[in-house]
């Protein structure tokens, strides 16, 4: 195929996407608008439209304290339909499941994505539980013990993005106040894990930790699940301690 019918089959705005996505790289993780526009040999106000429908798509995230953009959550869901993004979870995976075989219970594997909880990898507990999750599918922050620690950890404006979400009753459980959810939320940031007590299904716990970078960014949530009557005071503070040694060897793949 000559030169002259692959420039015509490209469509230019396809073509520019790409070309933006080429300025990132592992040592550069965020560009502003100025930046990408002298990378590409383009004006600013070019990069600004495209950035803005990429970022409408989840393709490109802007970070709200500088300003700046970097690759968004939906490439990484792109490379879980090609391979599960191997790189990523594959890594994770022995650690989760000595994490399995010390607490019995099953372990979740998960990320922040669009104020959902996203799950990335589950490993089922020697007990014979049927737990309502499945990888790749999202459930909301409130009633998950994954998603408070992201609601902690992640929302550094939690107050507001509490206030503004639709706090739904899933259980007779469910956090539907908005000020008792922040007021847990201040106690999870203070304690460094949350509870989600029979608060997405009836019969089940789950108890949940953030997994933060060496740099002390948070990266993921971890947790354990499992059903109420085997989740004691005694045995959630067993838990906790469990995930937190997990968390503490995943920080280091992560980073």
């Amino acid at each position: 195929m000559s030169n002259a019918i692959d420039k015509k089959i490209l469509n230019t705005s396809v073509e520019k996407a790409f070309n933006i996505l080429d300025c990132f790289s592992t040592d550069t993780i965020e560009l502003g608008v100025t930046e990408i526009a002298k990378l590409m040999h383009t004006n600013k106000s070019a990069v600004y439209r495209m950035l803005a429908t990429m970022e409408a798509l989840n393709v490109i995230q802007q970070n709200t304290e500088n300003g700046k953009y970097r690759l968004g959550l939906k490439l990484f869901e792109l490379g879980q339909k090609v391979s599960i993004n191997q790189n990523f979870i594959s890594k994770a995976r022995p650690f989760m499941e000595e994490l399995v075989k010390r607490a019995g219970e099953t372990a979740h594997l998960a990320i922040h994505k669009n104020q959902k909880v996203y799950f990335l990898d589950k490993v089922v507990g020697r007990h014979d539980l049927q737990i309502n999750s499945q990888i790749g599918t999202e459930k909301p922050l409130h009633c998950t013990g994954l998603g408070k620690i992201m609601l902690a950890f992640v929302e550094h404006d939690y107050k507001k993005i509490i206030k503004n979400l639709d706090l739904e009753s899933v259980t007779k459980n469910t956090i539907t106040d908005k000020q008792k959810l922040i007021t847990e939320v201040e106690n999870i940031k203070n304690n460094g894990f949350a509870l989600d007590l029979e608060e997405n299904e009836i019969g089940l716990v789950c108890v949940a930790v953030p997994v933060f970078s060496t740099k002390g960014k948070f990266i993921a949530a971890i947790s354990t699940s499992g059903p109420s009557a085997r989740f004691n005071e005694n045995e959630i503070q067993t838990y906790t301690g469990d995930l937190k040694q997990t968390a503490e060897q995943l920080k280091y793949i992560f980073s």
